[in-house]
């Protein structure tokens, strides 16, 4: 299960920032589920071919692109990333509070400026890295309007997008193409497929394109690995890294699938947030109303949800049903 496609994702809190070691773990789970899903989908379809690899169209300003793609060209922001004996140009969403998100990593010491139709090379600053998926959230010094996000749709025709730097005295043009997102209701020995499509063929490698439904909404942004990412997820993640004041939550466990569904409590930490509450060998089963099916599920939820807030936990203990509320403590 793709985290962004976890019941009431988008009702989720965005509140503190992270600095965690259980960011390789959402990791492994998410970015293998994202391959394997695409493998698995290539395989069971090996005679679909959703698009065949084509050029990019280009616009030379935002009035040529379609008019349903021109709100977020405006909001889509090309870096220019400079570090030494070396520059290179990224896009990046824009989100509320003047941040924006570029699936691209990015060194906390470069030199970033950022460029938009109408502004050029304004300073931007380098804000945190998500450890987990390599996102890098910036904030502009340039006050440009959110982006508008939907949910990523299976199998529908997307209008992807690119803006482009030609030299550092002229505005971005832009490079786009219709393509067709993967099926992300597909599952795939219970992996969810988001890859369908040649996206260095159809976009001539431009990283960090955004797809835009017909509504010129942005529903996913194409990552620095070839991948098609829910661009929900994207910006939920870049919010709760720069806007909060503390870590994603943490119980201050470790854990392993339980057979049967639920999470094994397999080790405690001395200062965790479940210390004097759960016990090696609990297994939980809910966390704030989630049903925890795996191991996975809850470090996902865990990820997903802000340090200090307080949750409540269903766990079984033996054959008894416990409830608690813990207050999550910074994962660790």
């Amino acid at each position: 299960m793709h985290p962004s496609e976890l019941p009431s994702f988008d009702a989720l809190t965005t509140r503190h920032r992270v600095r965690s070691r259980l960011a390789r773990l959402i990791a492994t789970f998410v970015l293998l589920a994202l391959v394997a899903g695409a493998a698995g989908l290539a395989s069971i379809n090996p005679t679909t071919a959703p698009n065949q690899p084509m050029t990019a169209n280009i616009a030379k300003s935002v009035n040529a692109l379609p008019a349903y793609a021109r709100g977020a060209a405006q909001r889509t922001v090309e870096l220019t990333i400079t570090t030494p004996g070396h520059v290179s140009h990224v896009a990046a969403m824009v989100l509320s509070n003047d941040l924006a998100v570029t699936t691209t990593p990015i060194a906390h010491n470069a030199f970033l400026t950022g460029s938009l139709p109408g502004a050029l090379n304004f300073p931007v600053t380098w804000v945190a890295r998500d450890r987990a998926m390599d996102f890098t959230i910036v904030r502009l010094s340039h006050h440009v309007a959110s982006l508008h996000f939907a949910p990523m749709p299976a199998s529908a025709s997307v209008l992807a997008l690119s803006p482009v730097v030609e030299n550092s005295t002229g505005s971005p043009y832009f490079a786009w193409a219709t393509t067709t997102l993967g099926d992300p209701l597909l599952r795939v020995n219970n992996l969810v497929s988001y890859l369908a499509t040649n996206p260095d063929g159809n976009l001539n490698g431009f990283v960090d394109a955004i797809a835009l439904n017909s509504n010129g909404r942005v529903v996913a942004v194409l990552s620095t690995g070839h991948l098609w990412y829910s661009a929900l997820f994207v910006a939920r993640v870049a919010e709760i890294e720069a806007l909060g004041h503390g870590c994603h939550g943490g119980l201050g466990i470790a854990s392993k699938s339980a057979q049967g569904g639920g999470a094994t409590v397999t080790a405690l930490w001395a200062r965790g947030a479940a210390k004097g509450v759960l016990k090696v060998g609990d297994v939980v089963t809910r966390l704030n109303g989630h049903t925890i099916d795996t191991g996975q599920t809850l470090t996902t939820w865990l990820y997903l949800t802000p340090a200090f807030s307080k949750v409540d936990v269903t766990f079984l203990r033996g054959t008894v049903t416990h409830h608690a509320v813990v207050t999550l403590s910074c994962a660790l």
